[in-house]
């Protein structure tokens, strides 16, 4: 629902005037044609039209650059930040300058127009127009023109049908006559904390601006109403503080335990260690994710942390996606915890009765599995630690039905998908997050090689080589068949069935759980073989002698999924590679991949392209799709707003003080993500 659904309801909030809002035709200006148009595109009331407001200007685009596509035309004012260079060549001159665009420092190139030189220096205000080239940071112009602050701002709201001289004069009437209502929706203690206009005052700036400074404030307010709305939805969400005595771990076993590995652990691991154990001292449940680059270690952070919760006399959950993934923490975790009792419950467990029986008893101290784990009937003694493999991959419900069989409510989440640090922060908490990017120091970079399918030799002779030398080779396709796509299951496997003498598995979402892992053991246990797969791959599986990657259509994936299957090789200390292979032109963006090895850094590009949702699995949630935030650029609006909410949750007042009445309706009515 949206944020003003349920508003009009409510009497205490500042409103315009003491005229309600009245039905579109009876405003001048407004006939028949012009109301057929503006129904259509869901405008009803005076209400409706006013959030309808501009999405650009004549003169002044307000459209955050980070918003903007790799080679999209934008329009963009700018401030010259550098000296004017002119360039000539054998028959083309060009001028390049840096200019401050947004905060954003970005290259400014204009070709032919050697008179710019004379017309242009440093600290003029500039409006650009050209494409933008996302990676390479620059600006290629076709316009530009010095900012005459003098003329007119003419807003523009794209409406076919309908002039926008013609909606500026509606809008004019609406405000003038006072014919709707608006209601405020931040406490009046924030809006006056940070001087924000108010929610009338911000809309009439948007649709009549005097000035370029106006339609900047309006935005600035906005912005943080989205960012405070975004945080209200999350920090309702969140696990509750369930008062609980300090966890009384055996500080001495665990320091043991790591000096027993055969392994320093890296700064990173060491950081993210401290971090739970200081959530393990205080008077009160915490939660956290972990964030661990592929092939960075987070898996023996969490053992440190599952094995403290077991000298403390607790139980400890640990659910993972897959079986092969949770089979395969289970081999990992009883090679070290040699003397604590561990089980493996998934759907193909014998005797699953009997091990729930113990596990209610508290015969096991750890207890890995699937989504077996969340059945009714398994039942724990003393569950105090909940850990959550690839939270994202799970549904909410089903998190929070392991959640709940937790006495302490104490979770760790765990994601090797490289979430953006912003958009980390402002979902769980910006004290609640702890990121692992160093590798371990014997891992070597993965060599990445993007080709065009014309040069598909390249690949052929390196799975030879690999062959050869009894190493495992991946290839990923994007489909099982698809007429879209060249490269899939079906066409790939005929290929390379042809070409090469070894064993050849394949694996994709239409085979049985069964299938999938007799396929993966059979692959694992098979030297010197190829499996061509779909994206299944891209968490989990760690097979040292895994050198070579081959991925087709490689434009059909983002950045920070290329990165996740680039690392299912390079995870043991023999030289790796991965090849990036498109039908496509794809230079600037696959070749940023193979420049690039850290996960965080890649993300932050995928972010831009293709906004947050896909990071958190809430795309369609419309939790986070905002008209004026922007989740990179607008990280400090968010932590202040994330910071204003939980104090407001910290209040003893906040569900019985009146001021607050209209965010507890909204909280309650959410849904859940």
């Amino acid at each position: 629902m949206s944020f003003d659904s349920f508003l009009p309801s409510i009497s205490s909030i500042i409103k315009i005037g003491d005229n309600l809002e009245i039905k579109l035709e009876q405003i001048k200006g407004v006939g028949p044609q012009i109301l057929k148009i503006l129904r259509n595109k869901g405008i009803w009331s005076t209400y409706d039209l006013v959030l309808n407001y501009p999405r650009s200007y004549e003169d002044f685009s307000i459209t955050s650059l980070d918003r903007a596509q790799d080679m999209d035309v934008i329009t963009v004012q700018a401030t010259i930040s550098s000296d004017l260079k002119f360039q000539r060549f054998t028959k083309t001159e060009r001028i390049i300058f840096d200019a401050k665009v947004f905060g954003d420092t970005l290259e400014i190139v204009v070709f032919g127009r050697g008179y710019l030189m004379k017309q242009l220096q440093k600290n003029d205000e500039v409006v650009i127009k050209g494409v933008f080239h996302l990676y390479k940071e620059q600006i290629v112009a076709s316009s530009i023109m010095k900012l005459d602050k003098k003329v007119p701002i003419k807003p523009a709201y794209g409406i076919d049908g309908i002039y926008d001289r013609t909606l500026t004069n509606i809008v004019q009437t609406i405000f003038d006559e006072k014919w709707v209502n608006i209601y405020e929706t931040i406490p009046k203690e924030f809006i006056d904390h940070y001087k924000l206009p108010s929610r009338l005052e911000s809309y009439r700036m948007l649709h009549l601006p005097k000035s370029i400074e106006e339609v900047q404030q309006a935005e600035r307010r906005f912005k943080y109403e989205e960012a405070f709305n975004l945080q209200l939805r999350l920090v309702s969400k969140q696990p509750g503080r369930n008062p609980r005595p300090p966890k009384a771990y055996d500080i001495h076993q665990v320091k043991d335990l790591i000096n027993r590995l055969s392994y320093e652990l890296t700064q990173d691991q060491k950081d993210a260690v401290n971090d739970i154990f200081r959530d393990f001292k205080k008077p009160y449940a915490s939660y956290r994710l972990i964030q661990g680059d592929v092939g960075s270690g987070k898996t023996i952070v969490t053992l440190i942390a599952v094995y403290a919760v077991i000298t403390a006399g607790e139980q400890v959950s640990f659910m993972a996606p897959t079986e092969l993934l949770a089979n395969q923490h289970y081999q990992y975790f009883t090679s070290i915890l040699k003397d604590s009792k561990i089980a493996l419950l998934t759907g193909k467990t014998k005797n699953k009765d009997e091990m729930k029986k113990k596990i209610k008893n508290h015969e096991y101290d750890l207890v890995i599995g699937t989504h077996a784990l969340i059945e009714k009937d398994v039942e724990f003694s003393n569950l105090g630690f909940v850990v959550i493999d690839e939270q994202h991959k799970f549904g909410v419900n089903t998190r929070e039905d392991l959640i709940i069989k937790a006495k302490s409510k104490d979770v760790l989440y765990l994601t090797a998908t490289p979430i953006p640090r912003t958009l980390a922060m402002v979902a769980f908490g910006e004290s609640h997050v702890s990121m692992i990017k160093e590798k371990p120091k014997n891992r070597l970079p993965v060599e990445t090689i993007y080709i065009q399918k014309s040069e598909i030799k390249q690949l052929y002779e390196s799975i030879q080589f690999a062959i050869n030398r009894k190493e495992h080779v991946y290839l990923v396709v994007p489909a099982i068949t698809s007429d879209k796509v060249t490269d899939n299951i079906e066409t790939v496997y005929e290929e390379i069935k042809s070409r090469f003498d070894c064993m050849l598995f394949v694996l994709h979402g239409k085979l049985t759980p069964e299938e999938k892992d007799k396929v993966m053991e059979s692959f694992v246990y098979t030297p010197g073989s190829i499996l061509l797969a779909t994206t299944m791959i891209e968490v989990g599986i760690d097979i040292p002698t895994a050198t070579l990657i081959g991925i087709y259509a490689a434009e059909s994936f983002g950045l920070s999924q290329l990165h996740q299957l680039r690392g299912r090789v390079g995870r043991g200390d023999l030289q790796s590679a991965c090849y990036l292979i498109s039908e496509k032109e794809d230079v600037e963006r696959l070749e940023l991949l193979s420049k690039i090895n850290d996960g965080f850094k890649l993300s932050e590009y995928d972010l831009i392209a293709r906004g947050p949702g896909d990071f958190l699995g809430v795309d369609q949630s419309g939790y986070l799709k905002f008209d004026f935030l922007d989740i990179l650029t607008d990280y400090p609006i968010l932590i202040e707003a994330q910071k204003n909410v939980v104090s407001l949750f910290q209040r003893p007042d906040f569900k019985t003080n009146p001021a607050y009445k209209y965010l507890n309706k909204y909280i309650t009515d959410l849904p859940k993500v």
